[in-house]
């Protein structure tokens, strides 16, 4: 989906639900797993009536919490049957049954793109509202600000260690991505961001071999690559990498732009000191 047209939605959608509609708490089913991870983070248990098969697998931050919740492929059938009156959804689904669960009355709310942390923290704000739980939505942003704090370098940005990050696909992120939100929260110099492109195209390797970082990193999204399996497909680029530290960032912590980022930057952050001692040290 398109995400203008996302965050168009997502704030048509937020309008039905007035102070007064939040009072009481709906019952709620999820589908995407950036759906299922903001639901479960945000909902008890016995809201949840139904969640995607991704909750509860490698890539779920929950996967826990989700054992046991029923599980559907996002047909209008399953999600009637569910009982659910509001469909949280970060995948695409089709017309007919985006029509079919309007006319039986279900709430759809796509999630929007977020992609810095005030973005975050409006989606967590405004699903947390759509769920009728704001108080647990402020927590959880009291959580997340307290574990951004912890993160934060304390030396000055010229002494942070470089590094550029590569997806599975080749590519990277650069600047307006929730990456690189994550990598300056950590104490990094994505440079991506200072190179370009912006967004989510991959830095031009010439750049990368002629002034490599302190350190590579990447994500693996299916749970079974090796970190260095992307940077291993052009021997030049290899080269660089196979001397440097390679950060492999658990995937469950930035499948998405949401609260769970900052535990990309606590995990990030956590490896930084090595590299800070690696670099003094001239390795």
């Amino acid at each position: 989906m398109n995400p203008r047209r996302a965050i168009a939605l997502f704030g048509a959608v937020l309008g039905l639900f007035s102070a007064s509609a939040i009072a009481a708490p709906v019952r709620v089913a999820s589908y995407g797993l950036c759906a299922d991870q903001m639901v479960l983070m945000l909902a008890p248990r016995a809201q949840i009536a139904a969640v995607s098969p991704q909750a509860t697998g490698p890539l779920s931050h929950y996967a826990a919490r989700a054992r046991g919740i029923p599980a559907t492929r996002g047909s209008a059938e399953e999600i009637l049957a569910s009982g659910a009156r509001l469909l949280v959804t970060s995948d695409m689904m089709d017309k007919r049954t985006m029509a079919a669960l309007d006319r039986f009355g279900i709430a759809v709310l796509p999630l929007p793109f977020a992609n810095d942390w005030a973005e975050i923290a409006a989606m967590t704000r405004d699903v947390a509202k759509a769920l009728g739980r704001p108080e647990r939505g402020e927590a959880v942003l009291t959580d997340m600000r307290a574990t951004l704090a912890a993160a934060r370098p304390s030396e000055p940005r010229a002494h942070w260690p470089t590094i550029i990050y590569y997806r599975p696909d080749g590519g990277g992120a650069g600047e307006g991505t929730f990456v690189d939100a994550a990598l300056q929260a950590a104490g990094y110099r994505n440079l991506q961001a200072e190179w370009g492109p912006p967004g989510w195209g991959g830095v031009p390797l010439e750049r990368v071999i002629g002034a490599p970082p302190s350190a590579f990193a990447v994500s693996y999204f299916d749970g079974a690559a090796p970190s260095s399996t992307v940077l291993r497909r052009n021997p030049l680029l290899w080269g660089k990498a196979q001397h440097r530290p390679i950060l492999s960032v658990p995937g469950k912590y930035w499948n998405c732009g949401s609260p769970l980022l900052a535990e990309a930057v606590k995990w990030l952050a956590a490896q930084r000191a090595p590299l800070r001692a690696r670099m003094t040290g001239g390795a």
